[in-house]
């Protein structure tokens, strides 16, 4: 018994020991304007133990008596390591994170982590740089920003798609666009409509919701999302509301669409101009002087009307948007809410986008160890696009088409739509008249929504649950009008079309975070999680012609044929179990790793599941004795990493044997085989080595970061041939290689800061290059004028050389092959050459910004060097071969007699000399640079606004896409082409005056 009491106070005595060791520590964290900062993370360095700031910014703490620092964190702040005073009262002021700062938080893929304990590569774009923006969708925004991100416009209608290329093309056949993820959803994005010449899923998400772009280049970055992260990942934070009082933010802004610029050669000819080249072609072709003026005369030659097509296709257009948005909450509640109305009108006729949006988002704190989120957020969007190409219906193709002879209307004002005559609209159409009385819209309802809780199980183990959908309806209809147009052979035809894509998504994970027992500097954090995701696709299209006699009555009930009714359906699922692991020493050294294995109903059971992985180390140099004490060097980080990530994007059916229903075999229900199928087909895969520097001197005033990659993209799909007895010519197969290497160059700096002034730039540049490793059977693949061989570019140019015209008789001549030794002016005689490419050899983009008393100068540009592009429909307005279309004034410069020296051929109506037939005459340099935003601000004093009962108050006025300078003089189009380097006669770019107003109170 005695035993046992002398335990028990034994006991005792430890216990009591052991409390009086640990003390209470209490504090408040603020931002720069005291105001208190929720939710921040307050650490013991060295410890497990942490806790959260409430709505006052407020936090208590046990500490054990030998802790003596604290660290304090929260996303988009620098995080601070700060002693325990004797007082146990640490009060913290927090800084937002600049853009050199390696000390900001970054959202990574399933988490979010400081970067310099990041060993990956990942840029970051703020809501700043985002806001209150002229473009209908974010992907539009990041042009110029990030290093290794290519996203040239490609056509300036609003509610357009955007390509984007990370570090390169990583596929030929299969998708190439990197993966989005908002608010940890993967989501839909691109061109989901079926007849709208353009559209953006993207486009349905307010920009000015979100508060960070995290773009995800590098292997130990994307392999977490294994089979998708080939492409690279861009995640989409959204605005999160803090507690304290609520705050309120207006938003205006309103301004003027109009053509950006374009080159001098665009010009079209006058009506003088046209009808003296037209009658020269004649005379050129064989006829007598007086037949060519009685046939140019026939053609208006002298009627007295001269009309501008490409004056009357477009417009001023307006531009405005307006939002609200409150934020706000308490120690267990914290809110978003936000309201938007954006409506663009393209410079095109016919051309608008207008969207509706609305956002909440919603975090619950339970208690210490469980709080909820809610995310739901909408918008309706609704898109008109005229046609674009070709198309006799496009407003852009109408002024190539179109004479400045024919006049647009009747002596009443009426549209003048008759086809009688050589002026009469027989073989074209009147796009005035089609803008009006056509119809090509587009509905769109986006719903992206998730909800999600968080549980800590210990202090360093925290279970997420989260389930979220992404729902995309859209709602197309067309129409031709029965009296002028494509309509008019069907009395007028209407064809509406339905689709839906719902896509959901549940993600469950663990995170534990700790430091190893026995090893004060060494700690780990682990994630391991599974991810399931179901996406269905649901169609339905109709067609009805022969409606009635007026432009009243267009809906396809009012038809009297219906001539097709259609559905479809697909499908697809996915399941993966990933994990990552860190570990750092001292915050030194850093080695990291992960692993996911994706299953995808995409593959047959021989390759449905495929393992992806990824490792990384970094050296944070600047934490060593010898660098210290430097005063030169801030920050100082060695990283590498090398993976494989997956490509899944081959379409939900490619590896099984299709068949195709609803046909008649002896008067009864039958199928027909419509492709091969390939049970071995499998994921397309690339591996991925990064290497990358990141540095910053001279009391943060200088930002560097290198990044060199190469990444080999492997079992790319192509069509394998087939004997045609098997009645298919081929089948898809995993057989081809490609290489994209290159190095990446961001330098951020202010030069000069003084207490009123400051400037800050912002630099970066990429050279990628291309390769093709390996084709079927190593044969070339040509494809208009275009060419897939080992050894070269994914976007060759193979086309006959342009030799120039020959002074002597004014025929058009080619090099007959590349030894540049004879000439030829038989096209067919000459060999078709590799001419240069449509891929940039660099690009990038420089921003800079002035800071002078509450006023701000900020000017974005972006610039392309090293690449060819190409007008697609300049056989139509280049020499006389398609007579009767209007022409490029740089005909005005061609061959007239002997001793000419030009190189526009003799204009030859109707001329079999193929002059404008394809080839390097009518490739241009695509080099560029572009003003893409001049922004100039104003930010009241916050006394002065405080005595207009507001928080802030800003005036800004905006100009975008104002300047371009190319750099070849015979450009007849903007340099910029989008990826692939070729124009369609899309909608011309934009370029926007604006002025904003933000209100903050």
């Amino acid at each position: 018994m005695n035993k046992l009491l002398l335990l028990g106070l034994g006991v005792f005595v430890f216990i009591t020991q052991i409390l009086a060791q640990d003390r209470t520590v209490t504090g408040v964290i603020v931002d720069r304007n005291d105001e208190p900062i929720a939710a921040a993370t307050v650490k013991i360095v060295g410890a497990n133990a942490s806790t959260v700031t409430d709505s006052r910014g407020s936090f208590i703490l046990m500490v054990p008596s030998t802790a003596n620092n604290l660290e304090i964190t929260f996303i988009g702040y620098v995080p601070q390591i700060v002693p325990i005073p004797e007082s146990g009262i640490v009060n913290v002021k927090m800084e937002i994170a600049e853009a050199t700062s390696l000390n900001e938080v970054v959202v990574t893929g399933y988490g979010s982590q400081i970067r310099s304990k990041l060993t990956s590569s990942i840029s970051t774009v703020r809501a700043v740089e985002l806001e209150n923006r002229p473009f209908t969708s974010v992907d539009q925004m990041l042009a110029g920003k990030v290093p290794g991100l290519q996203a040239p416009m490609v056509s300036g209608q609003p509610g357009s798609n955007q390509s984007i290329r990370i570090r390169g093309i990583g596929s030929v056949s299969a998708g190439a666009d990197p993966l989005f993820v908002i608010d940890g959803i993967i989501i839909n994005s691109g061109d989901l409509s079926n007849n709208t010449t353009t559209a953006n899923a993207l486009a349905g998400v307010n920009p000015n919701d979100i508060e960070s772009v995290n773009v995800l280049k590098d292997a130990q970055a994307t392999s977490i999302y294994g089979s998708r992260g080939a492409n690279g990942v861009i995640i989409i934070t959204t605005k999160k509301g803090r507690s304290g009082k609520t705050k309120f933010r207006a938003d205006v802004e309103i301004g003027t669409n109009t053509i950006a610029d374009l080159p001098e050669n665009s010009r079209y000819l006058n009506a003088d101009e046209w009808s003296m080249l037209f009658e020269e072609g004649l005379v050129n072709a064989g006829f007598s002087a007086a037949q060519a003026e009685s046939v140019a005369n026939a053609y208006g030659k002298g009627n007295g009307v001269n009309t501008d097509w490409l004056d009357l296709v477009t417009r001023t257009g307006s531009q405005q948007q307006y939002n609200l948005s409150a934020s706000g909450g308490d120690a267990r509640n914290q809110f978003y809410v936000s309201g938007g109305y954006f409506k663009q009108e393209g410079v095109v006729i016919a051309s608008d986008y207008t969207r509706y949006t609305f956002r909440a988002n919603y975090k619950h704190i339970a208690s210490d160890k469980l709080n909820f989120n809610v995310i739901a957020s909408g918008s309706n969007g609704i898109q008109h696009t005229p046609n674009n190409g070709g198309a006799f219906s496009n407003p852009v193709s109408a002024a190539v088409f179109l004479l400045p002879t024919q006049n647009p209307f009747n002596p009443d004002g009426s549209y003048n739509i008759s086809t009688s005559g050589n002026l009469g609209y027989s073989g074209n159409y009147n796009p005035l008249y089609i803008a009006e009385n056509d119809i090509a819209e587009l509905r769109t309802t986006l719903i992206q929504s998730s909800v999600g809780a968080e549980y800590a199980i210990l202090k360093n183990l925290k279970y997420t649950s989260r389930f979220g959908i992404d729902y995309n309806n859209l709602e197309e209809y067309g129409f031709w009008n029965q009296f002028h147009g494509d309509g008019v052979s069907y009395s007028g035809i209407g064809f509406p079309l339905y689709a839906r894509y719902f896509n959901w998504i549940a993600t469950n994970q663990l995170d534990y975070r700790a430091t190893i027992p026995g090893v004060d500097r060494l700690s780990m954090d682990a994630k391991l999680g599974y991810e399931a995701q179901k996406s269905k696709t649901y169609g339905i299209t109709a067609v009805a012609q022969g409606f009635p006699p007026t432009n009243q009555l267009f809906l396809t009930t009012n038809a009297a044929t219906p001539i097709q009714a259609d559905s479809y359906a697909s499908d697809y699922s996915l399941a993966g179990l990933y994990s990552s692991l860190s570990f750092q020493f001292d915050d030194k050294y850093i080695l990291s790793g992960s692993f996911r294995r994706d299953g995808s109903s995409r593959f047959s059971e021989n390759n449905r599941y495929g393992n992806f992985w990824s490792v990384g180390a970094a050296w944070n140099i600047d934490r060593e004795g010898f660098l210290s004490n430097s005063s030169l060097i801030n920050a100082l980080k060695l990283r590498g990493s090398y993976g494989l990530i997956g490509n899944a994007e081959i379409g939900n059916y490619a590896w099984r044997t299709g068949i195709g229903y609803g046909v008649s075999y002896g008067g009864q229900p039958g199928g027909t085989f419509s492709s091969v199928g390939n049970a071995n087909l499998t994921w397309e895969s690339t591996k991925q080595a990064d290497i990358g520097l990141d540095a910053i001197f001279l009391d943060n005033r200088l930002g560097i970061v290198v990044d060199v990659y190469r990444r080999v993209s492997s079992s790319l799909l192509f069509a394998n041939p087939l004997s045609r007895t098997t009645g298919f010519t081929s089948f898809t197969d995993n057989i081809g290689s490609l290489e994209n290497k290159g190095i990446e160059l961001q330098l951020t700096g202010t030069p000069i800061r003084t207490k009123d002034f400051s400037w800050d730039l912002n630099f970066n540049i990429t050279r990628n290059q291309n390769k093709v490793l390996k084709l079927p059977d190593g044969k070339d693949i040509i494809g208009g004028g275009f060419i897939l061989r080992e050894g070269y570019d994914y976007r060759t140019f193979y086309v006959r050389e342009w030799a120039g015209v020959d002074p002597e008789n004014g025929n058009p001549q080619w090099w007959v092959d590349g030894t540049h030794g004879a000439k030829t002016s038989t096209y067919s005689a000459a060999q078709r050459q590799l001419i240069g490419s449509a891929s940039p050899k660099y690009w990038g983009g420089l921003t800079s910004t002035f800071t002078f008393m509450g006023f701000d100068l900020q000017s974005d540009f972006v610039y392309n060097y090293g690449n060819l592009v190409s007008d697609s429909w300049i056989y139509y307005n280049a020499d006389g071969v398609y007579p009767l279309s209007n022409k490029y004034a740089s005909n005005l410069s061609r061959w007239q007699k002997p001793g000419d020296i030009t190189d526009v051929p003799k204009y030859v109506i109707q001329s079999p000399n193929n002059s404008s037939d394809f080839s390097s005459r009518f490739l241009h340099k695509g080099d560029f640079i572009k003003l893409r935003n001049l922004t100039l601000g104003y930010n009241m004093a916050e006394n002065l606004a405080g005595k207009l009962r507001l928080s802030s108050l800003r005036f800004y006025v905006r100009g975008t896409n104002i300047f371009t300078k190319s750099f070849d003089d015979d450009l007849t189009m903007d340099p910029e082409q989008g990826i692939n380097g070729l124009s369609n006669a899309n909608a011309y770019y934009l370029k926007t005056f604006s002025a904003g107003l933000n209100i903050g109170f």
